[in-house]
């Protein structure tokens, strides 16, 4: 899911006058200034407004915070596929969005989602750095996490 253009959805506090845009100078009124309701790209206040408008609409739905990672909002109700999609209707009524599927790629890690669980790996990143190195036809070695471990939600935080 993306919100279109996220940092107009967030509302301003203060009071912020700017001057008339280029081209849409209302004639007769040309020495007005105009005060912003909403955010603007560009303006500082943009990502705090856009943030506290997000943080209180998954607040109110009864997220809350990670303690490691503020912009993360976690919800436990199980794995209920109809709630996931309600959830998703009540976004879209909200904001603007699109629904952009299944997420396979996010800064350049490769993500799979299966019925056992979600799988992330570099692969394409790692093959990158090998022939950079010129190293594609070294010996691999086994990882230095212990493998075939099997995390839960309840270890992290």
């Amino acid at each position: 899911m993306d919100v279109k253009s996220a940092f107009l959805n967030g509302y301003i506090d203060e009071e912020i006058y700017v001057e008339q845009p280029q081209g849409f100078i209302a004639k007769g009124s040309e020495e007005k200034v105009l005060r912003l309701k909403k955010a603007l790209y560009g303006l500082k206040q943009a990502l705090r407004a856009w943030y506290s408008r997000i943080d209180k609409y998954f607040m109110d739905r009864g997220f809350w915070r990670s303690l490691s990672e503020p912009t993360l909002y976690i919800k436990s109700q199980g794995n209920n596929e109809k709630m996931i999609q309600d959830f998703k209707e009540d976004m879209m009524k909200t904001f603007e969005m699109s629904d952009l599927g299944l997420m396979h790629f996010f800064l350049g890690i490769e993500i799979n989602q299966e019925k056992e669980g979600i799988f992330i790996c570099q692969r394409k990143y790692t093959e990158t750095l090998l022939k950079k190195f010129k190293m594609e036809s070294c010996k691999t070695v086994t990882t230095p996490l212990v493998t075939g471990e099997k995390y839960q939600k309840e270890d992290g935080s």
